[in-house]
């Protein structure tokens, strides 16, 4: 059940963090050896060729049997009742590399072999982090399935594919526009994507070395390898092949294309004209009949009129502009709001593109790019693409008077959920926060990371808590509070799905950074002296009932003394404390994976002057609260 949001753009990232990670063993114990690694993946594979899920759930430590697991297994069998979709798949065991990384762990990357009588077969790979357990028996303590999966869904669609024409695959739009596209790499390095509107096709054209996958997610400050530019139906250049990004057409204003280049924006219009000069920082798009947009260059804002011609300076505030811009504070997407299909210039990648307007990537409201189903494509698989994206206000600004000096700061809250027609789980849930800077005059976008499971997947809310609240501690440091995602397992088998997280966010250089960076949950024990108001809040814990992960809540509301001594031990736990109750090493060894080594007999002189007042703060909580036992609740 544990899960973690990897929010990215194309690609499915599986890595499997599979009970405690790195356990440690008595000194007794022999070590692995290369033989013995090769043998205990012979057997495995006899198990992936037999199809024998409960065999394989047992090669992994714990005996594990969550989802992201399944899914690994339910490839690796690749069993399916659609023969046209069948192929082969070959674990390479006795080509496997394997390593020592120390004396009791040992690392195997094994090849893996698709295949089809066809397709071209592809190579692709596995890696196993293994290690013996306190019985000395062989356990998978992680999988690293990132190239395998991505592999396994393109292989998987490929098989797909070659039972259907390509006239029975892609609209006659889309064939017409391959062949065009083919002609215009006469003049470019790339044509990327295409753009069917009002039975035109416009072309994104690249000049330099142009990845999706790392062009689109890498750092903003990072230069670029390639431009972009567009083509029109005729093949003419309508923008040149000179700037970092072109946007969806008519997606900010009807009938034209926005364009970034060193991180200012601008416009141009279907005729290749400069009708915004790419000089503004930022442009907010405003419900508004006679200024359509508000435009930032540095601390100056000008007015865009509605004919298009640009104001002096103006005294325009954020705090005034926020509630009259265009896109409505809830929304719901399935497809571009622009109209038209964006397609990539791609046999094998399938969704339909939208490059929102800069200011609500700006906002953190959606991703720089975004992939829906394309309706111009059919029997192929969608695995990357949204059925839905939704976002809901779940908390707006109120009116505030921009000279007050207590409400500097404003924010607003967002829920955001992502539905995937496939190849994942079915959906993801975010959370983001727009701040109104008064003083600076500046609108901040942030995610707040309101699921913190340590593995891959998305977590869903259960609804009895929603606790969100914003405090400025000085002029550029906030306190944020809000509702997060667990599964973190407590002491006394209980699970702790839903509780109060604290963010100390700086900001600073037009940038929200968080302050609190530590591999505790609770992060303030390590940076903050606690009083009562960092536990108070809502809680929600649960007890598995099976192995199928199935749940009861136990406990709603008010902190428990569970969950207070999994906070002060976490301080312990930080420092490598081995406690002597092996039940705490082994919660910490599966919540912090290999970050938590059970090796120093005493951490008092690691210790700050924070985590032992906390410690102390802590303790007298607990003597507060239901008594407990004593070997439980000491951390040492």
């Amino acid at each position: 059940m544990k899960t973690k949001p990897i929010l990215i753009i194309a690609v499915s990232v599986i890595i499997l963090a599979i009970g405690g990670y790195f356990l440690f063993k008595k000194k007794s114990m022999s070590s692995p050896r290369q033989s013995d690694i090769t043998q205990f993946l012979k057997n495995f594979n006899r198990q992936v060729a037999k199809g024998n899920r409960d065999s394989l759930f047992s090669y992994f430590a714990g005996n594990q049997k969550g989802e992201p697991l399944n899914r690994l297994l339910t490839a690796l069998i690749n069993k399916t009742k659609n023969p046209e979709v069948s192929f082969k798949l070959e674990l390479n065991v006795d080509q496997s590399t394997i390593t020592f990384t120390d004396q009791m762990l040992a690392t195997a990357v094994v090849p893996v072999t698709f295949s089809d009588d066809h397709l071209s077969s592809k190579l692709s790979s596995l890696t196993f982090t293994i290690q013996k357990n306190e019985y000395n028996r062989y356990k998978i303590y992680q999988v690293d399935g990132t190239s395998f999966m991505t592999d396994y869904m393109a292989y998987k669609s490929s098989a797909w594919q070659k039972n259907y024409s390509d006239k029975e695959i892609y609209s006659p739009a889309t064939l017409k526009a391959f062949a065009d596209a083919s002609n215009l790499k006469t003049r470019y390095d790339s044509v990327v994507w295409f753009s069917h509107i009002k039975d035109q096709t416009y072309f994104y054209v690249v000049k330099g070395k142009w990845n999706f996958f790392e062009q689109i997610e890498q750092p903003k400050d990072t230069s670029t390898t390639y431009k972009m530019g567009l083509a029109g139906p005729d093949y003419k250049e309508i923008i040149p092949a000179d700037y970092d990004l072109v946007h969806t057409i008519g997606g900010t204003f009807p009938n034209l294309i926005e364009v970034e280049k060193d991180h200012k924006r601008g416009f141009y219009d279907l005729t290749g004209k400069i009708v915004i000069p790419v000089e503004y920082d930022q442009v907010f798009p405003l419900n508004d009949s006679e200024n359509i947009a508000a435009m930032r260059k540095g601390d100056d804002y000008f007015w865009l009129k509605s004919d298009y011609t640009i104001s002096e300076k103006a005294d325009i505030r954020v705090s005034d502009i926020f509630s009259k811009l265009k896109q409505p504070p809830s929304f719901t997407l399935n497809q571009s709001p622009a109209g038209g299909i964006t397609e990539f210039n791609s046999k094998e990648q399938h969704g339909a593109i939208y490059i929102p307007p800069s200011y609500l990537v700006d906002l953190k409201l959606i991703e720089e790019v975004k992939e829906f189903k394309n309706p111009l494509r059919n029997h192929v698989y969608f695995e990357e693409s949204s059925s839905q994206y939704i976002v809901k206000a779940k908390a707006l600004p109120v009116n505030a008077t921009a000279a007050s000096s207590d409400n500097w700061i404003q924010s607003a809250y967002y829920s955001i959920r992502d539905y995937f027609i496939g190849g994942r789980i079915s959906f993801y849930d975010s959370n983001n926060m727009v701040l109104i800077d008064n003083k600076n005059n500046k609108l901040y976008g942030y995610n707040i990371r309101t699921n913190i499971n340590t593995e891959e997947g998305g977590g869903e809310f259960s609804g009895r808590c929603n606790e969100f609240s914003i405090n400025p501690i000085s002029d550029s440091l906030l306190e944020v509070k809000a509702t997060s995602v667990a599964n973190i397992e407590l002491y006394n088998n209980t699970y702790l799905n839903e509780l109060p997280v604290f963010h100390l966010l700086k900001i600073q250089n037009g940038k929200v950074e968080e302050s609190m960076n530590t591999k505790r949950i609770f992060a303030f024990t390590k940076f903050l002296k606690m009083d009562n108001h960092f536990i108070e809040g809502c809680y929600v814990c649960y007890k598995r009932n099976d192995a199928n992960w199935t749940y009861t809540m136990t406990s709603s509301g008010a902190i428990s003394p569970e969950v207070l001594r999994y906070m002060k031990n976490e301080i312990y736990a930080d420092y490598n404390y081995k406690f002597k109750d092996k039940r705490w090493t082994d919660i910490f060894t599966q919540q912090f994976y290999s970050r938590y080594k059970p090796v120093n007999a005493s951490v008092q002189d690691s210790l700050t002057e924070i985590d032992k007042y906390n410690i102390q703060w802590i303790d007298q909580k607990l003597k507060s609260l239901p008594a407990i036992k004593p070997n439980v609740l000491a951390a040492k």
